[in-house]
This record gives C-alpha cells, sequence and structure tokens, in this order.
C-alpha cells in the first residue's frame, strides 16, 4: 500500500528519503504562521512521526526522512490536508489532500514537487506549474515554501556538504571523540546501575530510596535558598552589542543599499556622507525601508467576507504635505495609510525582512452612496492643507474624504450617458483617470476621465448639490485631435504650481495646456503639442516641474519620457511639430522638446515619473515581465541638461547658429535594483523630504531617503530597529509576577487622575471661530417656541401647541361628557344605559320557550326492562 501511495501521487522510482552520504543531517522543516499568529499552527499543522521518534508532538519543524513519515518504507514526504495520507498535514481549505511531496534525488538535490492542487506549491514566492517539481541543490541555502493560501510558511535549511579535513583537524576530532566517548559512558555506568537496581530486592530498593530521598531533600532546599538569595542580589547583565550587517549583493527590505552608475551593486551604511563617491550625484537612495500592504485576513466590508489581496500592485502614491504620511491606492480598491512616526517594525520569520505595515486600511465599497461596488484606485492627491483627499477610481464618480480616510465628504454626481455635450452635463460618464486640488487652496479640485472632459469642482460648501451628491461647478476643456476631431481619453491631467494652468494628456497623443483661471469656459488650448511620442501613441502621464517651466511626459506605448518647455508650447501654440523632421524625435524643435529619457519600457497606463526638488533629474521606473526568470524591476535617474535663459541648452547657446542643433538624447546615471520579479509602477519625490517612495506590481511600498540629505519621514521608523532580547529583559522576564500578582501589578502600574478623564474636563472657551461655526449651525440656533398664553393654537410645532385635528377632537369629548364628574361610580350602570330596549340577539332566541324534544335519553332507555319497552 505504501508503494501504491508514491506510484500513484507520481514519485520517480528513484527517490528516497534516506539521508543522503554527503550530508551530515536531514534537511529541516521549520513551521511558521505568515501573520505572526503562532498561537494557531498547533491547530494549523499536525506532524506525523514514527513509533520510535521521541521528540515533542507539538513541535512546528520535521526533517526529510524516514523518522518524519508515517510509512516505513515511503520514498516521499507528502503535506496535505487528508489526515490518513499525508506526513504533513496542514489544516486550511486551500490546500489539498495530496499537495506537495519532498525527496532526495542522487544524493545531490532536493526536490519538491506538486502534486496537483488548486491552489498551487509557491518555492521562494514563484509557483510550480501543476504537477511540476523544483530541484534544490545541496549548497547549505534557506528556501522558503507555501502551500495554497494557508496562513502557514514553510523554511527549508539544507545543510553543507561534508568536505575532508585535514590531517590536523581530524587528530583533533579524534580527541575530541575520545572526551565525548568518556563523557557518554558516564550514563551508560549509570544505567547500568539503575539496571542493577532495578534487579535488586525491594528492602534494598527501600534502603536506597530513602537515601536518594534525604539526599535530594537537601539539594532542593539549597536551591530554594540560593534562589531566595538571588532575589536580594544585584541584577547582572551583558550589554547589548548590535551585529554588522552582511554585504549583499541585490537590495533588500529593511536595509541600506544603493547602486553604483556603472551598474555593480554595493551596500552603503546607513551613516554615510552624501560626499561618497558610490554617490557623487547626491541622490537620496543609500538607505531604504519597506513598508508591506498589510495582513491576508483583511476582508470585504460588502457582507460576502471576500479576502483582499495582500499582494494587489499599487496603483497610486501621494505624500502629505507636510511630509508625515503616505497614502497608496491598490487595484483591489483599498487605501493604505502609513504614518511614519508612529510606525513599528515588524520582522517576518520566513523571510527574516523587516517590514512596516499600515495603520489603516480603507475599502472603497464603505461608502453607502456608491452602489457600483468595488473600483480599482486611478488618481490620489491631496488639498495644500492635508485636511482632505481625492480619490478617482475606474467608476466615473470620484470623492473627497477626511484626512483618516474614514468619512466621504463630498461624492460627487454621475453624469447622463445619453448627453453628448460635455458642457451640459453634471458629471462624468467614464471611469476617472486623474484627479488634482489646486495648490494654493483647498476650495477647488479638478478631475479627467474617459468621456474626453477635465471638470472643476467646488468643495468649499457652496458648491451645487442634488441628491446628496456634488454638481460639476464648469467644464475646463473639450480637447481635440490635430484634425479638429473630439478626443475620446484623456488620460491625466497635472495643474500648475500657481494653478492657473492645467495640463492634460489624451489617448490621441497630445499634450495640451488649458487655462483653468476665472469662470468663462475655454474654446482653446494655451498650447498643445500632437504626436507628442510619434504617431498617435497615446500620453498617459504629464506633470509640471517644480516652477511650472518644463513638463515629463510618458507613455506606455513607447519606452521614454520626454520633457518640454512651457513657454516655447504656448508661445507656438502648438504650430512647430507642423514642420516633419528626421530623427527618432518626432519632428519636434530642441527648443520645445529638450530631452528624451530612453530606456524605460513601461507595461502599465499608471506607470509616472517624478522631478527632484531642484528640478536637475527625474525619476521613473522601468517594468519587466514576470514571467522572465531573474528579472528585476529598476529605478533610474536621468540628469537633464542645463538651460540658458531663452530655453536652448548653454552648451549648444555657445555654438554657431548655423550648426543644427538636437535633442539631448539621455541615458540613465543610476540604476537602482528595486523589486525582484516585479514592475516599478507609481513614483513619488518629496521636495521637503527628499524621499523617494516606490510603488511596485507586488504591493510593497520602498522608501529611498539617506541619512545626511533626507530629513524626518522615513528616518524616524528606520531608527526603530528590530531590537532582540539581551540579558536584562530575559531576567526581569523571568522574575515578572505571575498569577494574580501579576493583575494586581498591572491594576496598580496604571495611575489615573479624575480630573483628566473627559467627564471631568472643562470646556474650552468659545473662540470667535467657535462662535461663528454655532451660528451657522441651524439646531443650535434654533429658538425655543413660547409656551400657550390663551385659546387654542394650531401647528405641529412643541411648546403646548396641538393641531387641529385634536381640538376638533378635545371638544367634541367636552361635549359628550358635558363636565360630568364620574368619579366614584360604577361603569356598569353607565354601560346598562345604552343596553334599555336593545336587543343585540336575532329572533330565534327571543322569548323563554321551552321545546322538548325527548323525555328520556338513549341510556334511560336502555337500562329499563325489555318488559316495559315493549309496552311502549
Amino acid at each position: 500500500a505504501v508503494n501504491n501511495i508514491d506510484d500513484e501521487v507520481g514519485i520517480p522510482p528513484d527517490a528516497k528519503l534516506s539521508i543522503p552520504p554527503t550530508l551530515s543531517t536531514a534537511a529541516k522543516l521549520i513551521f511558521s504562521s505568515s501573520n505572526d499568529a503562532d498561537k494557531l499552527l498547533p491547530g494549523l499543522i499536525t506532524i506525523a512521526k514514527s513509533s520510535d521518534s521521541s521528540s515533542d508532538s507539538n513541535n512546528n519543524s520535521a526533517n526529510i526522512s524516514l523518522q518524519s513519515s508515517m510509512r516505513d518504507t515511503a520514498r516521499c514526504l507528502i503535506i496535505g490536508r487528508q489526515a490518513s495520507a499525508a506526513d504533513i498535514r496542514v489544516d486550511h481549505k486551500s490546500v489539498s489532500r495530496r499537495h506537495t511531496a519532498m525527496y532526495y534525488k542522487q544524493n545531490s538535490h532536493v526536490v519538491i514537487q506538486d502534486l496537483g492542487g488548486k491552489h498551487g506549491t509557491y518555492v521562494n514566492n514563484q509557483r510550480l506549474e501543476k504537477y511540476g517539481k523544483i530541484e534544490l541543490p545541496l549548497e547549505g541555502k534557506e528556501h522558503t515554501v507555501r502551500f495554497g493560501n494557508a496562513l502557514v510558511g514553510c523554511q527549508i535549511i539544507i545543510p553543507e556538504i561534508q568536505q575532508k579535513q585535514p590531517q590536523k583537524e581530524t587528530q583533533n576530532a579524534s580527541e575530541e571523540d575520545k572526551d565525548q566517548s568518556q563523557s557518554l559512558s558516564q550514563p551508560l555506568q549509570q544505567s547500568e546501575e539503575t539496571d542493577k537496581v532495578d534487579n535488586a530486592n525491594p528492602e534494598e530498593v527501600a534502603l536506597h530510596t530513602n537515601e536518594d530521598a534525604s539526599s535530594t531533600r537537601e539539594s532542593r532546599e539549597a536551591q530554594i535558598a540560593a534562589m531566595i538569595a538571588s532575589f536580594d542580589a544585584a541584577p547582572s547583565y551583558t550589554k547589548f552589542t548590535p551585529v554588522d550587517e552582511e554585504d549583499n549583493n541585490n537590495i533588500s527590505l529593511g536595509e541600506s543599499d544603493t547602486k553604483k552608475p556603472n551598474g555593480s551593486a554595493s551596500n552603503i551604511p546607513s551613516n554615510n556622507s552624501s560626499k561618497d563617491q558610490s554617490n557623487e550625484y547626491n541622490l537620496p537612495i543609500t538607505s531604504s525601508i519597506t513598508l508591506s500592504p498589510g495582513s491576508d485576513s483583511f476582508t470585504s466590508s460588502d457582507g460576502t467576507g471576500t479576502s483582499i489581496q495582500s499582494n494587489s500592485s499599487v496603483s497610486a502614491l501621494c505624500f502629505e504635505p507636510s511630509g508625515s504620511r503616505l497614502v497608496a491606492g491598490h487595484r483591489d480598491g483599498t487605501l493604505r495609510y502609513y504614518a511614519f512616526n508612529g510606525m513599528k517594525p515588524a520582522l517576518v520569520t520566513t523571510s527574516s525582512k523587516t517590514l512596516y505595515a499600515p495603520f489603516r486600511i480603507v475599502d472603497s465599497y464603505n461608502d453607502p452612496l456608491d452602489s457600483t461596488g468595488r473600483h480599482v484606485v486611478t488618481a490620489l492627491n491631496v488639498s495644500s492643507s492635508g485636511g482632505q483627499w481625492i480619490i478617482g477610481t475606474t467608476s466615473s464618480q470620484p470623492r473627497v474624504v477626511d484626512r483618516e480616510g474614514r468619512t466621504t465628504l463630498y461624492h460627487f454626481m454621475k453624469g447622463d450617458v445619453y448627453v453628448t455635450d460635455s458642457s451640459k452635463n453634471k458629471g462624468h460618464t467614464a471611469s476617472v483617470t486623474g484627479v488634482a486640488f489646486h495648490p494654493l487652496g483647498q476650495e477647488i479640485c479638478w478631475s479627467c476621465s474617459y468621456d474626453g472632459s477635465v471638470r472643476q469642482w467646488d468643495v468649499s460648501g457652496r458648491g451645487k448639490t442634488q441628491f446628496q451628491k456634488l454638481v460639476s461647478q464648469k467644464v475646463i476643456s473639450k480637447c481635440k485631435n490635430e484634425k479638429g476631431q473630439r478626443t475620446q481619453i484623456v488620460s491625466n491631467l497635472s495643474v500648475h504650481p500657481n494653478g492657473r494652468k492645467i495640463v492634460v494628456g489624451t489617448s490621441c497623443g497630445s499634450i495640451q495646456i488649458w487655462s483653468c483661471f476665472g469662470s468663462s469656459v475655454s474654446t482653446r488650448p494655451l498650447g498643445a503639442v500632437y504626436s507628442a511620442h510619434g504617431g498617435t501613441k497615446p500620453v498617459t502621464f504629464v506633470t509640471f516641474i517644480g516652477d511650472g517651466s518644463k513638463i515629463a511626459s510618458r507613455s506606455d506605448s513607447d519606452d521614454t519620457v520626454r520633457i518640454w518647455n512651457v513657454e516655447k508650447m504656448e508661445k507656438d501654440g502648438g504650430g512647430s511639430f507642423s514642420r516633419k523632421r528626421s530623427g527618432g524625435d518626432g519632428g519636434h524643435f530642441p527648443s520645445l522638446l529638450l530631452a528624451t529619457c530612453r530606456g524605460l519600457p513601461a507595461l502599465n497606463e499608471s506607470a509616472n515619473c517624478a522631478f527632484s526638488p531642484d528640478g536637475t533629474v527625474v525619476c521613473a521606473g522601468s517594468s519587466v515581465n514576470p514571467r522572465e526568470p531573474n528579472c528585476c524591476g529598476k529605478l533610474k535617474f536621468y540628469r537633464l541638461p542645463e538651460q540658458s535663459k531663452n530655453g536652448k541648452p548653454i552648451k549648444e547657446a555657445k555654438k554657431e547658429k548655423k550648426k543644427k542643433k538636437e535633442t539631448a538624447i539621455l541615458d540613465p546615471i543610476v540604476e537602482l535594483d528595486v523589486a525582484p520579479n516585479a514592475s516599478v509602477l507609481v513614483v513619488q519625490w518629496h521636495p521637503k523630504l527628499n524621499q523617494i517612495a516606490v510603488g511596485t506590481s507586488d504591493g510593497l511600498i520602498h522608501v529611498l531617503f539617506d541619512q545626511t540629505l533626507s530629513s524626518k519621514g522615513a528616518l524616524i521608523p528606520s531608527s526603530r530597529s528590530v531590537r532582540p532580547s539581551d540579558g536584562l529583559s530575559d531576567l526581569l522576564r523571568t522574575r515578572a509576577p505571575t498569577g494574580s500578582a501579576a493583575f494586581l501589578a498591572g491594576s496598580n502600574a496604571n495611575i489615573q487622575t479624575p480630573n483628566a478623564l473627559p467627564l471631568f474636563r472643562e470646556e474650552a472657551r468659545a473662540t470667535r471661530k467657535v462662535k461663528e461655526e454655532v451660528r451657522k449651525d441651524p439646531e443650535k440656533t434654533k429658538l425655543p417656541q413660547p409656551p400657550v398664553t390663551g385659546g387654542i393654537k394650531t401647528g405641529t410645532g412643541a411648546g403646548g401647541n396641538i393641531s387641529f385635528a385634536q381640538s376638533v377632537y378635545s371638544q367634541n369629548i367636552q361635549k359628550i361628557v358635558k363636565n360630568k364628574n364620574i368619579a366614584g361610580q360604577d361603569p356598569r350602570e353607565e354601560l346598562f344605559k345604552h343596553n334599555e330596549g336593545k336587543s343585540y340577539v336575532s329572533k330565534a332566541y327571543e322569548g323563554d320557550v321551552q321545546r322538548i324534544l325527548a323525555e328520556k335519553t338513549v341510556e334511560e332507555e336502555m337500562e329499563e326492562p325489555s318488559s316495559k319497552r315493549a309496552k311502549h
């Protein structure tokens, strides 16, 4: 039956569980919980041991050997949900009855084979093919294995291969073996003595036990006396010294890493100076922390309990103006809030990485006014004060939430899809692609959509509403292509730093600048560039530089980021693009197209770019195909050419006018490996903190910074490393009170002053601002109704007034009662008065007529004698 199980699951004949001779010990399996809930492991993991195993059954570790299998002649170790067939049982609904098999092959590899489970087997975060397998060489490395969606991770520790030692080492080993043999001989002698005692007479055994009891009692009293004496002794401990971090070749989560411009990676300590040779461009990339998307146990709020994917890609990122918080929008429709001041590091046991979790996860389905379900977050922006966030999703209704994300302040109106004129519609009719607040205020915001319109909204509280939803204030633009045809999609927007201009990118490949100042609706753009990325390639992202003099654009159809001159674009009105020029710049003059950054493939329309605070460097992420092995998403930095006052490069301005000028083609000055097996999608560079937030397709967020060049932000949580326990903490933990003493100590530790409770606090004195807010509240400023002074007043208010129906009813009651005092009277007499001369029964029951149907009953007639019955 054992061989039948191995043959049934497809284990090859040369597979075995015997330890290879090249290994000193078997490969070890260590199971741990993926969400730090170690208390759940005894219920999730059950390891079946053989009869000769002496280890604890509740242990969360096993070996790839016959001792960990419940079958004596098994060729593999089976992991699954079925207790009768699995050697290691994982009790989770996503794990199949026979899910994974592990065994040795040819004394050189550890093989992990998938047995066809629906939810698959993951080795080092890569899913195996159905019935596929992977061979791990015996190289003394560690690997991680996951089974389906179970909240359990498995770490495989493969020991190193034994090597031949020199003669001197062998002599030392032989001496150590002799010492060990001598030490081992002592317990053997003790065991022989115990056997002799067991075979002795009972009387002799009793004598020996009495002597042993007296000796053990004395030793126990000595131990108690030493323990009591230790309570009075001063505690001694060794000072904690951190261990130096090992150098790594690739960027790792929670560590300080960077990469040299020549492409070779190197580890730079977190306290490095910004003048280091490897960071000659003074970029904030010498250190990094990793923000995790949160727990896998987060479920949707629509009542179905659908689990929210923790590894969904990041689609939007935005810093607060102060830099104390970072908000990320994911493709699963959630917003994740990170606060740098309150972050606490968490060490992931399965991968030995330090991650920082969000303090709040907001589901997009929480809003009762939105009945369209969960949507992908496409755009995110914050007001200048940081008190409001505007969120754009794949629905046609963006919304404004408060700083905490719990309350929706404004929910925008949805337009009519049958109205073709966007200026006569009240809102968007298609998915929202971009949102932005006014950079100098928080009363106006803008949004663009797939319907080809850019709308302005008034969120100051004075805007027009309909059905508790905000109506669009006006339409900023009706974008058209070069031929004057209506543009179907406006893919993104960005607001000028002065708040008077908006730049948009369209699906027809144009970049257009529109005026948003004043109340009139613009009919023509201030400036436009058509075929910005060549042909009709759509422009998926546009943004202004810090001073508003340049625009960076990106398209998901080519591998470039292009830098444009705003002054030249507005001056020519886009006329310079009509002249076709040879080359890869699309026919645009160098005075208009300043630079082209190449080598930036984008496989997602949410890919963007960001300028440095001084505007001399632009950074963007590259996308990779996740199916390719050993791929890694990179963050690339480009240095922009210096410009003269007239907008031309300084070097080119000094040259002769007759010489032909070309657009600068830029290569990256620094390439940084950020996301292994994932793409870099969203990039944000905070101007005050001088820190870069990078969102990847695997749901992680990396914050890059420098100890000298950056300030606050990620520097605060990075200083709170996961500190291992030292001798003093262990000593205090062993002497901590337990039982009722611990309860009393914990209750006495918290000292609460009664006057500090909210019940006894004095309310703050009303200021001018508070009085103005109270004056605007209709409930607090409502005058009470005066009492009734006489007569009857009709109305529906309180304060003694009664309605008209109540007044009529009271008058009729007074006429009926006629002011009679009925106290002390019998109510039955009054009821009998109403019954006089009236009959409430039918005529069949009137009178007192008695009708005799029979003189005797049937039983009485049967009791009479037969003679009497005959007479009758």
